[in-house]
């Protein structure tokens, strides 16, 4: 399989790429490990050989860029060669990333490890389970995938009003 062509992000699109990679900077170190991004890329589906994963990554953070680290210019390098126009798909690959146990589902903690890190402001459990209530239609503990669609696309067009 060939590697996705970049192409130039738009600012809304540039500030969700951000949002995820500020989940991977976990010690607020303005960088994202290679390995969780090869772990990231593989839940979203994509399946590169050992070259293909070296070109991509090589392409990404430049001749003189860190083996170990992307920074956040290096993350918008790769992240423009996965962002699509397709909503849908692209609401389906930030599930995958955010079902950080892969078990299909997102529970609490994983919902609230996301609304930690895409808040301004850090939330309250009581904050977090209220939003989590609101998200999951069926009452049954934890965010599905049509759940999650649906949570994306509220989400985005409350912003569109704004």
């Amino acid at each position: 399989m060939a590697a996705p062509k970049a192409r130039a992000l738009g600012p809304e699109e540039k500030d969700e790429c951000m949002k995820i990679f500020d989940i991977f900077d976990r010690n607020a170190e303005n960088i994202a490990p290679v390995s969780d991004t090869m772990d990231m890329l593989t839940k979203l589906g994509q399946t590169y050989t050992k070259r293909e994963t070296e070109a991509i990554m090589k392409e990404a953070r430049g001749p003189k860029g860190d083996k170990k680290n992307l920074g956040p210019e290096e993350w918008l390098v790769l992240c423009s060669k996965w962002v699509r126009q397709d909503d849908e798909e692209e609401i389906l690959r930030a599930f995958k990333v955010f079902d950080a146990n892969g078990d299909g589902v997102i529970d609490f903690d994983e919902f609230k490890f996301i609304m930690q890190k895409v808040g301004e402001e850090p939330l309250t459990d009581a904050e977090v389970e209220e939003a989590m209530k609101e998200a999951d239609e069926d009452g049954n503990g934890v965010i599905d995938i049509p759940e999650f669609i649906n949570l994306m696309r509220r989400s985005k067009s409350e912003l569109m009003r704004d």
